[in-house]
Parts: C-alpha cells; structure tokens; sequence
C-alpha cells in the first residue's frame, strides 16, 4: 500500500531526473496553460514561489505578473523554527533576495501582505490528485498558513506541478487544505465544481 512518505519519495526521484531540456519544455507549456485560463481570475496580488529542488519552473510565470503590473508576493520562512507560518512578502526585481534556512531565496525586508488580501496564491507541491489535494515535502508550512485564510475567501490557491505528479490520492488528514485548481504543462483541473 502506498502511503504519503512511498509517494513523496518516488515523485521526487522521478522529478529530480528531469533533464534541464525536460525543465525548461514543462515550464513553456506550463506557461502556456496559464494562458489559456488566465482571464478567469484576478491577478492584482499574487503569491509565487522560486522553484528549487525539481519544482516546476516558475520564472515565466514571475515575468508575466510583473510585466502585467501585479503585484507579487513570496514566502518567507520564520528563522524561529517552532515557527510554520509563512509570511508573504513584496518582491521587486532590482530588491537582493536572501537564502532562507532551507536554501530557497526570499524577498529581505520587504512588506508582508495579509494572507486575505492576495488574489492567488500558488502553491508548489510533490503530488497532487483529482480533488485538489497535495502532498508537499512535509514540513506543514503550507497548510498552516493556508488555515488561517478567511472562510469567506476570495484568495484562489493554484497547484503548479508536472503531469506526472498526479497521483490517485494525496491521503488526505483533517489538516490538509484543499487547492482550487491545478495547473500543469498539460491540463487545467478546477476542482470548485
């Protein structure tokens, strides 16, 4: 039986195998995905991620949403390590980002948006399933900051992720926050309906 640590392990070993070709072809079509849905949802304040470890590439991404004039925001994690919640903070391009304690660049001393007042905010992960569940590297810091969104929310979460990466369950526990919506090189997956 396939349980979380199973999934999570055989998802990263097929990620981390990509060739930086594979990389690069994922985040286009990604790219191209976002495109085709964009005008669906309000993009004024929109949290991102910087890709490492084998995550989908998310520079174009980035690009687009600053050339458009949205405002961008990524997270940062407390040095406090009894700490899980993530602030978001504002990124500009010309600001120095600073390698956090897990060596993923964040915005120094920038503004931190209350968690309500983003648009989207999309979400990194290592699986993901049919319903919008996912299975990150298992720290928690996702979900626990996602819980104290507003239960009236209007912030979209978005799933970016390889095709590959869709499993058949994420095994869900009380904790998990469900995603919105999917987006990989492939397909779009609402799950609001």
């Amino acid at each position: 039986m396939n349980t979380k640590i199973n999934l999570r392990k055989q998802t990263l070993k097929k990620r981390n195998s990509l060739s930086e070709k594979e990389r690069l072809d994922a985040e286009k079509s990604l790219f191209q995905s976002w495109n085709a849905i964009k005008d669906s949802y309000k993009t004024d304040k929109v949290a991102l991620y910087w890709a490492v470890k084998g995550e989908i590439l998310t520079n174009s991404l980035i690009n687009h949403f600053l050339e458009q004039g949205s405002e961008c925001f990524f997270p940062v994690v407390s040095n406090n390590k009894a700490n899980k919640n993530l602030d978001f903070a504002f990124f500009e391009k010309e600001n120095p980002l600073n390698k956090n304690r897990f060596d993923i660049p964040e915005p120094n001393e920038a503004k931190i948006i209350d968690l309500n007042d983003l648009d989207i905010i999309f979400l990194p992960c290592v699986c993901f399933d049919s319903i919008g569940n996912r299975i990150g590297m298992g720290q928690g810091f996702y979900d626990q900051t996602l819980s104290k969104l507003s239960y009236k929310k209007e912030t979209k979460l978005i799933i970016l992720a390889y095709d590959f990466q869709e499993v058949e369950s994420c095994m869900a526990e009380e904790h998990d926050i469900k995603a919105d919506a999917c987006i990989t090189p492939n397909q779009y997956l609402d799950f609001s309906q």
